[in-house]
């Protein structure tokens, strides 16, 4: 086991705002979808497993390493410290010889869940309902799960593990289908088959109607804000992400019981990264008192007929599945990955209470500039020699 490179990780959020202290959680997450699309990607193995990620006071973190399908790449989704993460988050890549294979160290049944059609067994994470069923898989020689629309009956594929989680932490559900034509809709929160309480659900839905003889030439996604586009759709070996974060600005008790009122925020894409195609809605006051402070079961639903005969139905085939909670882009933001040299120069960063400084002057000389948008550093340097003086710096 030899370290060949060390590289870093930046990762720049977008309309970023700093997470509510209600959320109770000591760690975000993310998951890097892109990590094989980079110019030192001729050093990582194709499973990634050769890759070791730090903060950048080298503590490692917990990694679950995901495997690679068909035209979609091995990722890896790692667990941060909640004070490791700003808007411009940093994070240290050791990359070791290709012969080096690391195992998982984010363990999967707690606060993650990860359900994989080739090795688990779908009945100890799915509701068992009209529709599924497991299919081999001719891509990888495998299987996938395949739920299909059933008029009449309750045909959807519903986790039956994932209720009570808070839903101030925020939750994201990410799955890789082979197979995701026509109209699908995923819920977030969900009870099975059908509940009749209360309950906090963020809905995606993507209709095709184009097969149908009185919905001529629609097709589009859309999410439970309202938000719509024509052209952020799943098609053929397809990545669906859905996150959905809410952060409780008041409460009370009422006849009913406690309540809670909710700022929401839920993005639904088709990858992880800025790059991927995405919608997203945040509704800043919602005056709904919501008794239920925990999210129910995740649910994606093959719905509608697959041609315009209404003869064949609609399905989807469910490679594997993901669900975490507590995203880095909770707060707001959509994450730009990009994997650069490691940077060896030294910097600081100044601040007078909780603002931070983009400029210090010694005198008049400017001695560290940073750029006013994202406070990256823009290459001014103190060396080594006078870092740790005590140095009169004016602002």
């Amino acid at each position: 086991m030899t370290l060949q490179k060390e590289l870093q990780i930046n990762i720049v959020m977008s309309n970023y705002n700093q997470r509510s202290s209600s959320y109770s959680s000591n760690y975000d997450y993310i998951l890097l979808d892109s990590l094989a699309n980079n110019s030192y990607s001729n050093l990582f193995r194709s499973d990634l497993k050769n890759l070791k990620i730090k903060t950048l006071d080298n503590t490692e973190c917990k990694v679950l390493y995901l495997p690679s399908y068909g035209s979609k790449p091995a990722c890896i989704l790692v667990r941060i410290p909640v004070g490791k993460i700003s808007q411009t988050t940093k994070l240290l890549l050791d990359v070791y010889d290709k012969s080096t294979t690391f195992s998982s160290t984010l363990s999967t049944g707690g606060e993650v869940q990860f359900f994989d059609a080739n090795s688990d067994t779908y009945s100890d994470f799915f509701e068992t309902c009209q529709g599924l069923s497991v299919e081999y898989d001719s891509t990888d020689s495998g299987k996938v799960i395949r739920s299909r629309f059933v008029p009449m009956e309750v045909s959807c594929l519903c986790t039956k593990n994932l209720s009570g989680q808070s839903c101030a932490n925020g939750r994201v559900v990410f799955a890789r289908l082979k197979r995701a034509g026509g109209a699908i809709t995923a819920y977030d929160s969900f009870k099975y088959p059908y509940g009749e309480d209360e309950q906090l659900i963020s809905v995606f839905m993507q209709t095709d109607y184009n097969l149908t003889p009185y919905h001529e030439d629609m097709k589009f996604s859309s999410i439970m804000t309202g938000q719509d586009k024509d052209y952020c759709l799943l098609d053929g070996v397809s990545d669906l992400v859905m996150s959905s974060s809410w952060d409780a600005y008041n409460s009370g008790t009422d006849e009913e019981g406690d309540w809670k009122q909710y700022h929401y925020h839920m993005r639904a894409g088709t990858g992880y990264s800025a790059s991927s195609d995405y919608l997203e809605g945040f509704g800043r006051n919602n005056p709904t008192h919501i008794h239920q402070t925990t999210y129910d079961e995740v649910m994606i639903d093959a719905t509608f007929y697959e041609d315009s005969e209404l003869s064949n139905f609609n399905y989807f085939d469910l490679k594997w599945l993901l669900v975490f909670p507590s995203p880095l882009f909770a707060a707001n933001g959509i994450p730009t990955i990009t994997v650069t040299e490691k940077d060896s120069k030294h910097g600081i960063r100044l601040y007078k209470g909780s603002h931070e400084y983009t400029k210090a002057y010694r005198g008049s000389t400017l001695m560290w500039n940073a750029n006013d948008e994202n406070l990256e550093d823009t290459g001014l340097h103190l060396p080594d020699k006078i870092i740790n003086h005590n140095w009169d710096w004016v602002f």
